[in-house]
């Protein structure tokens, strides 16, 4: 599981200003499209009826923030403490 945490955690250190950016894009394009500036197609992927279609953002959520998130953070902290202990 490590390996997993540390190749992602690379990726994103690699790759962090190009997912900054498609962030900040993906930001403004959502105010825009809820303040009525412009229309983004929205397609329907799941066609649950109801409270059932925030279904997947809150599995998400509590995927990313319960399991994921203290798994790299805790890697991250052991990482720095051996490049500490070694350097």
């Amino acid at each position: 599981m490590d390996d997993l945490i540390d190749r992602w955690d690379t990726f994103a250190d690699r790759f962090g200003v190009l997912l900054a950016a498609l962030s900040i894009a993906w930001f403004a394009a959502s105010c825009a499209e809820y303040a009525g500036f412009v229309d983004v197609p929205v397609p329907v992927l799941l066609p649950l009826p109801g409270w059932l279609a925030i279904l997947p953002a809150a599995l998400w959520n509590a995927i990313w923030w319960g399991f994921a998130y203290p798994r790299i953070t805790a890697r991250r902290a052991e990482r720095m403490n051996m490049e500490n202990s070694n350097g």
